[in-house]
């Protein structure tokens, strides 16, 4: 009966996975035809006023913004992922249903009125919010949710990269960090259809266009261990800047209406200078039939990524377009606009990535015969660094430009980056966000081994119990001998009663002399729990009602007590579980007692 229970239960999680693929598919493709239809909107401002058009659409979509914003979602506001990983560890797994929806709006303003920023963020959003109003409409438990939850980010981040099982493990490394224990068919499920649904609609093309890359000497490889190092050292300090630059946007005073229109001010100005540059480097982007022109640093960037792997950029364009897409997204998103930080960050990466290569080749030309090779590289190693998601950035890389030639480069350049990068900073650029509103997000997959321990496995069976009638000389004399401070009491039939507690034991003498008696002492209002509660349960519950013990019970008998928990049996629990998960051959990492204690409060 169980087994029928539990596999109705796998089959509909499955089903709403794919459900989930359907919402972020069509997301997906909405979201497209908004942005587009929003850039071809504003680009009616410049060419009606020319290069000033270039500082007023970004104000106006900044004040824009704005409105949507500070009205009706705060949750909207950056670049979505952040507050996605803030749900699925603190919330589980719920987000408001209109907050997708108004990120979608604002995001498409955004990024079509010129603002520097991704496309991949809000979808994330959009697909998570989708999977958590699932999981709320068929009332799955919290662990269901957040598998919905992530089957959400992962096939909107699918769908728009055309790279579902990239997605999919986008969405596995960056929520659930890690598959331990963890229901991965779902995401792949939701991943897959997302993909095929959009591919149905807009066509089955890659995301970016480049020609096909293979690696030259051999000895390349160590040029691309030193991309490797550098983007990780720079992806710190692209993390790091551009909150900072966020916190000078904030400190400036005025309305929250109005702050973003000074981001779009700045990037306005900006790209007016892009734009000019452009002139002097001969640079031209590789924009799609249907994409209206923007300058290099504006909206997504797309067309410059395609156009540096094509080789059509000079190294001047590459160091000054991606420094200036580095103020840009900071200035956007800092200022309150709304967007991802995935497509800025692949921009960077291949501009910083297409100047090395081309210095690389400039020094040895028989070692790198192709130096734009270095940008694809470098794509994928700044966001390892940023977003530590390094299987994520191979896999996606690969998928996004059908070029699976590059494997070796990639794996060191991603490796190298992200190892540089967790050496100089503990946080990501998605988790910092959250680092810097006090929220402490810490990997718990081995905490939730105790999911797997029951309290009857780990309890005392005989414990040493008080009768109601004792005095207080008699429970001295018992705690002496057996050190224990806590006791549950029971009366002449066995039947608990009640928990005593070695500090209940001093009260102010009674007027006539005689001693208090267990009875007048005890706590008839204790914790009792079935024996197939789990350890992870208890330990909740005991934090919840600050008790540092529990009375196990048979459900079909309450009042006999067949064991007895405290606190110290939940180091006992952990020991248990760590190993069985290393008889399971998974790699344990040394996590204290304190954390997991810490973990129920």
């Amino acid at each position: 009966m169980i087994e029928s229970i539990e596999r109705r239960t796998q089959v509909l999680l499955y089903t709403s996975g794919a459900l989930i693929g359907v919402v972020s598919g069509v997301a997906a493709i909405v979201f497209r035809i908004l942005i587009l239809n929003f850039s071809l909107l504003f680009v009616l401002i410049s060419e009606f006023l020319g290069v000033l058009g270039w500082i007023v659409a970004p104000v106006i979509g900044g004040l824009i913004v704005a409105f949507i914003v500070a009205r009706y979602a705060p949750e909207a506001k950056g670049h979505g992922v952040p507050e996605v990983i803030e749900a699925y560890a603190l919330h589980g797994g719920k987000i408001r249903f209109r907050v997708p929806l108004l990120k979608s709006l604002a995001s498409a303003i955004s990024i079509g009125s010129g603002g520097s920023c991704g496309r991949e963020g809000p979808i994330a959003q959009i697909g998570a919010g989708a999977g958590s109003a699932v999981a709320s409409a068929l009332k799955f438990d919290k662990r269901a949710t957040k598998t919905l939850l992530v089957c959400g980010l992962s096939s909107g981040i699918a769908a728009t990269f055309n790279a579902p099982l990239g997605g999919a493990l986008f969405g596995i490394e960056v929520l659930a960090g890690g598959v331990i224990g963890f229901s991965i068919l779902p995401v792949i499920l939701a991943s897959v259809v997302a993909t095929a649904l959009v591919n149905l609609v807009l066509g089955s093309v890659v995301s970016f266009q480049a020609p096909l890359f293979i690696m030259g000497h051999p000895i390349e490889l160590l040029f691309y261990l030193a991309l490797g190092i550098i983007l990780g050292v720079t992806s710190v300090v692209w993390t790091r800047g551009f909150y900072s630059i966020e916190d000078l946007l904030e400190k400036i005073r005025v309305s929250k209406y109005i702050l973003p229109a000074i981001g779009g001010l700045l990037i306005g100005t900006l790209a007016v200078g892009t734009s000019y540059l452009e002139g002097v480097f001969a640079y031209s982007g590789a924009f799609l039939p249907n994409q209206p022109y923007y300058p290099a640093i504006m909206g997504v960037g797309y067309a410059f990524i395609d156009a540096t792997l094509l080789g059509g950029v000079a190294v001047g364009a590459l160091i000054i377009f991606g420094i200036f897409k580095i103020l840009a997204t900071s200035f956007t998103l800092g200022s309150g606009g709304s967007g991802g930080v995935f497509a800025p960050t692949l921009f960077i990466g291949a501009a910083l990535g297409g100047a090395f290569g081309i210095a690389c080749s400039t020094l040895v030309p028989w070692a790198v015969p192709q130096p734009m090779a270095f940008a694809l590289v470098g794509m994928a190693a700044l966001f390892a660094g940023s977003g530590r998601a390094p299987v994520t950035c191979i896999v996606m890389l690969m998928e996004m430009t059908a070029d699976y030639s590059l494997i070796l480069p990639l794996m060191i350049a991603v490796s190298a980056s992200y190892l540089v990068s967790s050496l100089l900073e503990s946080e990501s650029i998605y988790t910092m966000k959250l680092s810097r509103r006090g929220v402490k997000i810490r990997s718990g997959s081995h905490i939730s081994a105790l999911k797997t321990i029951n309290v009857n496995e780990i309890m005392t069976t005989n414990p040493s119990i008080l009768h109601p009638n004792m005095t207080t000389t008699e429970v001295f004399e018992i705690i002496d001998k057996t050190h224990h401070t806590k006791f549950p009491v029971t009366d002449d039939f066995d039947n608990i009663i009640g928990i005593l507690i070695a500090e209940d034991l001093f009260h102010e003498p009674k007027e006539d002399g005689s001693e208090y008696q267990v009875r007048e002492l005890m706590n008839p209002d204790f914790l009792h729990l079935p024996r197939d509660c789990t350890m992870d349960s208890a330990l909740q519950i005991m934090m919840k009602r600050d008790e540092g013990h529990a009375v196990i019970v048979d459900p079909m008998d309450p009042q006999r007590m067949i064991g007895f928990i405290t606190k110290a049996d939940v180091l006992n629990a952990y020991e248990i579980a760590i190993i069985r998960l290393q008889k399971s051959g998974v790699d344990i990492e040394d996590i204290s007692p304190a954390e997991i204690i810490d973990v129920g409060e």
